[in-house]
Parts: structure tokens; sequence; C-alpha cells
């Protein structure tokens, strides 16, 4: 773990610096036949629209295409007249979840022969895969991935990427055991004008700072979600969590009651398809058990989310922390060994298995 920096991003190049870097000087395959830029922009029904023409201003607030503003919420993609083939085969694979698909089809690219837009383009997928495959998985270190995450900050802060990057980024920090860093990054997400990502930014804020008993100001974090004057799904379900965490921020300040209430209340009116909502509302329920010593209710509540909500990853990995904690005191041990292998396992580099 790093525990000395200047800036964020010397937080991880610190240890980083150790490792090589690497160029594959390989030919490119033959450009695409299109001689245009393109932006596919999302329209309202959800489907996305492919516009040619000429990309310019490209920000992290969006793009402009033959003078046309489209903001960056609407953008699912760029594409750029004469990219290499290998260069939409690894954002497909990105976009899969096929992340080292995608670094190797990178690497088949000549960084040295392609355009500016082209090279941030290869440099945000290559940070971005590394990023998940470290925190899904654990394959790569967070050192590793928070090097190349930073480094795509520093060298293309005028790209649509940003926003991404540093959500990513404010991620591997919490990984390493740096909430306080972490939330410096997500301050940036909640301040930003893209929507998903004020949210996102607003919530993880929210979270960092009730890790670190930061307690007012996480309170005002998840009250600025409930301020949001929108009523689309992301939205709503964005409200909904921050109305789960000042409910596990109530227990924490000594109103169980009043928490439990609010989550209970959350548990019977929403739908459980919303596996994000209910691992974060059975955490929160057990951690609410747990102030009050009750530890078979707490228990039955992590459980919840260890058995039937194990897809969200960031909440899964806190259930099986606090499961093997309440398993060593229930006498449960070989319970608690298996919750604690689970967690060493399957999320070797978050910050729940780093606690153990």
């Amino acid at each position: 773990m790093i525990l000395m920096h200047k800036t964020t991003v010397d937080c991880f190049r610190a240890d980083a610096l150790i490792i090589g870097c690497f160029m594959v000087a390989v030919l490119w395959g033959p450009g695409r036949a299109s001689s245009q830029d393109a932006i596919y922009q999302l329209k309202s029904n959800g489907r996305a629209v492919k516009v040619s023409g000429k990309l310019t201003d490209v920000t992290p607030e969006g793009a402009k295409i033959d003078g046309k503003q489209i903001p960056a919420a609407e953008i699912k993609r760029l594409f750029f007249a004469k990219e290499p083939n290998e260069l939409n085969r690894a954002r497909e694979q990105m976009d899969t979840g096929q992340f080292s698909d995608a670094i190797e089809e990178l690497a088949k690219i000549d960084a040295g022969r392609v355009s500016q837009p082209i090279k941030s383009e290869i440099d945000f997928i290559r940070a971005f895969s590394n990023s998940q495959m470290s925190l899904n998985g654990g394959s790569v270190v967070p050192q590793v991935a928070g090097k190349l995450v930073g480094e795509f900050i520093s060298e293309h802060g005028d790209s649509l990427q940003l926003y991404p990057a540093i959500e990513q980024y404010g991620k591997l920090l919490f990984a390493i055991g740096r909430p306080e860093l972490a939330a410096v990054e997500f301050q940036k997400l909640a301040q930003c004008s893209w929507p998903e990502y004020q949210l996102k930014g607003q919530f993880q804020l929210g979270k960092m700072l009730l890790e670190t008993d930061k307690l007012t100001d996480a309170e005002s974090a998840f009250d600025s979600i409930l301020a949001v004057n929108s009523n689309d799904d992301l939205t709503q379900t964005y409200k909904q969590l921050a109305i789960c965490e000042k409910a596990r921020l109530a227990g924490m300040q000594g109103n169980v009651a009043e928490g439990l209430q609010a989550i209970n209340e959350l548990i019977a009116r929403e739908n459980s398809d919303n596996k994000i909502l209910f691992a974060h509302l059975y955490n929160a329920l057990g951690a609410l058990y747990e102030k009050s010593g009750q530890l078979k209710e707490a228990r039955t509540a992590y459980l919840h989310t260890e058995l039937l909500f194990a897809t969200e990853s960031e909440p899964h990995a806190e259930a099986l922390f606090r499961l093997a904690n309440i398993w060593l005191q229930l006498d449960e041990t070989d319970r608690a060994s298996l919750a604690r292998d689970t967690l060493k396992t399957r999320y070797r580099n978050s910050y729940w298995a780093g606690k153990l």
C-alpha cells in the first residue's frame, strides 16, 4: 500500500515506476474505408444514431460534429476517420467486458503512427480495461491500474473520457485504502456537467465521507442527490440509494430505529430486480443491526447480499467482510474462514480485503 503522496497521481506512480512500460511495434491493420468522423448519439428511446462529419472541440463536456454540439451524456461512442480496425474491436471488447482481449487488440496498434485523438482513445481503453481487471477479479494490481489511469488523466485532460477515468481513479484509490483521496476525485465528478457522473460522484463521495467518519459532510452529499430535479430512472435509483445510505447514517448517529424504519419501507416498496439498490439496502440493514448489537439479524441481512445480490461487486465485498467478522463473534469459525477466503479470492484488490 502507498503511504506517501504529493498528488493523487503520484500516489500510484510511487509503486508503479518499477513496472516497465512496453510498446508492441507491429504494423497496424488497414484503416477503415470511411473518411469521416462519427458520433453515435443516444436518443431518448435508448437507441444510438450515427452522425457523420468532421469532429471538433472534443472536451469532457461533449463534442461538435460539423458544428453541431452534442453533450457528453448523449454520446455513446466516438469514431475517427481512418482509425485502425483494432481500435474499434478493442472498444467493442471493452464494452462487453472482454478487458484482456481489448488490451491485446490495442497492442497490435503502432501508437507512434496515430493522431492525438486516436492516441487518447487507445490510452483510455487500456487504462479503463486495466482498472476493471483490477477491481473485478484482481488480475492487475491497483497500483499498476492506477498509474495508467492517473497518466491518462494527466495527459488527456480534455478527453471526452475524462469523467469515466476520474471515476475509475477514485475507485482504485479506495481499493488501496485511501478513501480520503478517493473523496477528492469523486468531488470532481459531483461538480461536472454530466448528470450521470454528477450522481455517481455525489453518491461515491458520500460513501467515502461515511468511511472516514465525516458524517455531516456525507449527509450533505446524499442530500444533494435528493435535491436533483429529475425523475428519470437513473436519478430515481440514486435517490433511493441516497435514502438508503442516509438511513445507515442515522444509525451511526444513534438513531437506529429511524434508520431501520426507512430501510424496511424501501425493501417493502421497491422491486428486488433493482440489484444494486437491494445490495446496498441489505448491507445498510446489517450495519444497523450490528450497531444495536443484534448480530444474528445482522448476519441474516448480510447473507441476503451475499447469496442474492453477489453480482454487485462493491456491496458484495463489504458483505463478505462483515460476515467474516460476525461469524467469528458467533463462534462459527469455519464459516468465517469461508467468507474470508471468498473475499480474498474474488476481491483480492478491494478495500474490504485489505481490511481483513
